[in-house]
């Protein structure tokens, strides 16, 4: 059986139309759907911008206590605790370095306080809000000396507190710009 010609066929218009909509389509996908590529991308680069304006906004952060060594990080800590002690009602009866094996370079400083619940809370208060930064990990609080209304002395609070500090780790050897 022969197949007619088709330019005798009565569709033949509407075939072409059909055929020219097709090729359209097919060139008309690849930049619509790099379109909505590039306005997500647009999308996440508005939001990566909007939150680096939000955080360039906000104040510094302090820096923690550091030091290079044990017993720097030991007399930077003890000369903090001494200077936040000064202006409160607290006595600082030692100040201790521990080392932690898990995490070398984030020592644990412990210090025993004595003072009034005031003094003891503005102290925490500054160690935790003010530079440098130290974040208390523990923190044991119990009565030295219960208040006597009649003789006017005050309550008397014993603490021991756990923070941790920074140890910077050893500056790289020198190798006089050589390769190693």
């Amino acid at each position: 059986m022969k197949l007619p010609a088709l330019d005798l066929l009565p569709n033949r218009p509407v075939l072409v139309a059909l055929g020219g909509l097709g090729l359209l389509l097919a060139l008309a996908v690849g930049p619509v759907s790099r379109a909505i590529d590039a306005q997500a991308e647009i999308a996440a680069a508005r939001d990566r911008l909007a939150r680096a304006q939000a955080a360039s906004t906000r104040p510094p952060q302090p820096a923690p206590l550091t030091a290079p060594d044990a017993d720097a990080l030991l007399a930077a800590f003890r000369a903090r605790l001494d200077g936040l002690a000064a202006n409160r009602a607290v006595v600082i009866d030692a100040a201790n370095y521990e080392p932690d094996p898990a995490q070398p370079t984030l020592p644990r400083l412990r210090a025993y306080l004595r003072g009034t619940a005031e003094g003891l809370h503005g102290l925490l208060h500054a160690l935790e809000t003010e530079a440098p930064l130290m974040a208390v990990e523990a923190a044991d609080l119990d009565v030295a000396r219960a208040a006597d209304e009649d003789g006017g002395r005050p309550l008397v609070m014993r603490a021991s507190l756990t923070v941790r500090g920074v140890q910077l780790p050893p500056p790289p050897p020198e190798t006089g710009g050589r390769a190693p």
